[in-house]
C-alpha cells in the first residue's frame, strides 16, 4: 500500500517550552483534500468578511495607516491552529470529523519537553537539525506500525534552508531517515520513494496536520499552565471534540488509540 506522510512541527524555537512534531498518514489523498477544501471555502469566506469589516471601522476612524498595513499584508488564508476563532471554530470541528471518518487515517505526534532533565539544551539551538531529526524518528516508528511491505512518500512543510547547511531539506531528511532504518534491520529505505516539501499554505492535508498538532500542543501547555483565558476561549471547544472523540481526559499524555481512526501521542524519551 502507498501511504502519504505529512510532517509538521510546533515549537522549535528554543525558547518554546515543549517542541511537537507531526504526522499525518493518509492512503486517499485525492478523496480527502477534495472534503477539506470543500469544507475550509466558507471558513476562508467568513475571514474575507470579518476583514473588510475591520478596514471598513478602521477608515470610519480615519486610522489610514493600519487599512494600509492590512492590505499590504501577504498573509494568505490558511486552516491553521493558530487561526482558530470561536467564528469559524465549527470549520476546524469539521476537519476533524473528516479526519475520523476514514479509519485508515494515521495521526502521531512526539513531543519533547524541553525542561526535562536529559534534555539536550545544545542540541535544540540548531531549528534545521532538531527538525529534521525528530521528523526523521517519528516516520521510522510509523514504519515500524505498519505492513513491511507498505512504501511512503514524505511530505514535510518547508523551511528556510540556513546557508551553512549544505544539502537540501528534502536530503537532509531523507538521510536521517536511512540513518534511522539503518538501526531497524526489519526496514528497507527503498520503501521511501519519494520526498518533498511544500508551503503549508498551499496543501490541505499539511493544515490538518497543524490542527491534529496544534490541539495535542495546546494540552500540553495547559498541563503547564501556559494557556491564557483568551486562548482557551478560542481553541478550548476545539480541542475538547478530539479529546471527546478518543475518549481521553487530556492529549498530553502516551497514549494510542485505533478507533474511530488511529491516533498516537508519545513524550520522546530521545533527548
Amino acid at each position: 500500500m502507498n501511504r502519504f506522510c505529512f510532517i509538521d512541527s510546533s515549537g522549535i524555537k528554543p525558547k518554546d517550552p515543549f517542541l511537537g512534531t507531526g504526522l499525518l498518514v493518509v492512503k486517499s489523498v485525492g478523496d480527502l483534500t477534495d472534503k477539506l477544501n470543500k469544507n475550509s471555502q466558507p471558513a476562508k469566506e467568513r475571514t474575507r468578511l470579518s476583514k473588510d469589516e475591520i478596514v471598513a471601522s478602521l477608515l470610519a476612524k480615519g486610522n489610514k495607516d493600519e487599512v494600509i498595513a492590512i492590505l499590504r499584508s501577504n498573509k494568505r488564508f490558511e486552516m491553521k491552529f493558530d487561526n482558530v476563532r470561536t467564528s469559524v471554530g465549527a470549520y476546524y470541528e469539521h476537519m476533524v470529523d473528516i479526519f475520523l471518518s476514514d479509519k485508515k487515517n494515521r495521526f502521531s505526534a512526539m513531543i519533547v519537553d524541553r525542561k526535562h532533565p536529559k534534555f539536550d539544551k545544545n542540541h535544540s539551538e540548531d531549528a534545521w537539525e532538531t527538525y529534521t531529526k525528530y521528523a526523521a524518528e517519528l516516520i521510522v516508528l510509523e514504519m515500524r506500525n505498519l505492513p513491511p511491505d507498505d512504501k511512503f512518500c514524505i511530505i514535510v512543510d518547508e523551511i528556510t534552508r540556513p546557508r551553512n547547511k549544505p544539502f537540501s531539506l528534502e536530503d537532509t531528511l531523507l538521510s536521517k531517515i536511512e540513518a534511522e532504518i539503518s538501526k531497524n534491520p526489519s526496514l528497507k529505505y527503498e520503501n521511501i520513494f519519494g520526498a518533498l516539501s511544500i508551503e503549508s499554505h498551499s496543501n490541505f492535508l499539511m493544515q490538518l496536520s497543524d490542527v491534529l498538532l496544534g490541539a495535542v500542543m495546546f494540552d500540553y501547555k495547559k498541563k503547564a499552565n501556559l494557556v491564557t483565558p483568551n486562548m482557551s476561549a478560542r481553541k478550548e471547544p476545539l480541542v475538547n471534540k478530539i479529546r471527546t472523540a478518543l475518549m481521553v481526559d487530556t492529549l498530553a499524555q502516551d497514549f494510542v488509540t485505533y478507533s474511530p481512526s488511529y491516533f498516537k501521542v508519545f513524550e520522546s524519551v530521545q533527548m
